[in-house]
């Protein structure tokens, strides 16, 4: 069994490596005290190093402890009866369980949920470390389970997410190349080639951290047959939520952390104003304002809008509809979303080409309060996820306009 001491100590070292890596992300920004910066980084790193020498005397002790374990065993002990394995009682699932990929995903989110809340640390760390994908650390620990469930989530929500160009970092900015004029060139025999330099024009993103608190009951919490609905209630309510934030500040920006909406970074060249006749001629012209490089092209619409773009697509016979498959209104597939303002039907372009949307590599991070919840009885998770975007490049796409409303 774990020693405490040891348990605090991997605790310690988790968060000391976060602040670690986010001090020296801020290494040569601007407007910071770069002399403060460096104490403070000294300082971390003196503390790391004490905390790696007071682990190796627990790594060797735990090696004297399994070489005394060891030495204790006999032969007599292979003819001893082996312990009799009784199974625990199936967990069967009624329902939906999107995010999670089977039965057995759902149940371990919900019990590192259930570890977590308990504050069973070495659990919820032994669960969290079994992640392929940070390095032996975890997304602060957070089950691998748990962490697809909430990605997936997310990626069927989001519409922006979907449609722009995603990227990772482990920094708190990151810098977008913009892809300039790019053509290829013939090479005669021993000629050289001129190449293109690589474009300095750029956007850099700034990662804001944005989350939510799940209450969840504790009659929930200590049901056994409800660790699926524990997994599910949390990765949905935080999945949900940070779409729903994703996609506002996509289409509509926000002043506090200076990110303008695509909605109004469209210009009024690339504006068309919805028709009457519902003929599909106000959706062919959109089509045509877009910048010619666009390949990947797509409508996101208002619920106005979706009623607008099926009448005409009716009209012109240019829609596709399959069982659970998206619409598709001259060739390009149709995502309905919920933050387009009023006035506005429909956005259509190549949002690969004009948004980027930045997420931090260590993903999701997880805690729970019982003291939150003190006075209801509950339980309060949160969830956090650091993330940033960009509209960088509006003239891969169009707009349509309500005409009625102007």
């Amino acid at each position: 069994m774990p020693s405490t001491k040891r348990a605090k100590l991997q605790d310690e070292s988790v968060v000391l490596e976060k602040e670690i890596e986010e001090l020296r992300a801020q290494e040569g920004a601007e407007g910071v005290d770069n002399e403060q910066l460096q104490a403070e980084l000294a300082a971390a790193e003196v503390r790391a190093v004490e905390i790696a020498e007071q682990l190796q005397v627990e790594n060797e002790r735990d090696e004297k402890l399994a070489k005394l374990r060891a030495a204790r065993q006999t032969r007599s002990s292979d003819s001893d009866p082996k312990p009799v394995e009784r199974k625990a009682p199936a967990i069967h699932v009624v329902g939906n369980m999107r995010g999670f990929r089977n039965q057995d995903d759902a149940i371990k989110g919900g019990m590192f949920l259930r570890a977590l809340a308990r504050g069973d640390l070495a659990e919820a760390r032994a669960m969290g470390e079994t992640s392929p994908t940070y390095d032996a650390v975890g997304s602060e620990l957070v089950s691998p389970e748990l962490y697809r469930g909430f990605v997936d989530v997310l990626s069927y929500a989001s519409v922006g997410v979907q449609v722009a160009t995603l990227f990772q970092t482990e920094s708190h900015t990151f810098e977008i190349p913009k892809i300039g004029e790019i053509s290829a060139e013939w090479i005669d025999e021993l000629a050289e080639d001129s190449g293109d330099e690589y474009p300095t024009s750029k956007e850099t993103v700034q990662l804001y951290k944005a989350g939510r608190l799940v209450e969840v009951s504790n009659e929930l919490l200590s049901d056994a047959g409800s660790v699926v609905n524990l997994a599910s209630l949390f990765t949905n309510r935080i999945a949900l939520a940070l779409a729903k934030k994703i996609d506002d500040t996509w289409l509509n920006g926000d002043v506090g952390k200076s990110i303008n909406g695509l909605v109004d970074e469209v210009s009024a060249g690339n504006t068309v104003t919805a028709g009457a006749d519902n003929d599909g001629s106000d959706l062919a012209e959109l089509v045509g304002k877009i910048d010619n490089r666009a390949s990947n092209t797509a409508w996101v619409v208002s619920s106005e809008g979706w009623t607008h773009i099926m009448k005409a697509s009716v009209v012109t016979q240019s829609t596709t509809i399959g069982d659970r498959v998206l619409p598709v209104v001259m060739g390009a597939p149709v995502y309905r979303v919920l933050g387009l303002p009023a006035g506005t039907l429909a956005l259509y372009g190549d949002f690969s080409m004009a948004t980027a949307v930045v997420t931090h590599r260590n993903g999701l991070q997880v805690a729970a309060s019982e003291h939150a919840g003190f006075r209801k009885d509950s339980i309060v998770f949160r969830g956090i996820q650091r993330f940033g975007l960009v509209n960088h490049d509006a003239q891969f796409v169009a707009k349509l306009e309500d005409g009625s409303s102007s």
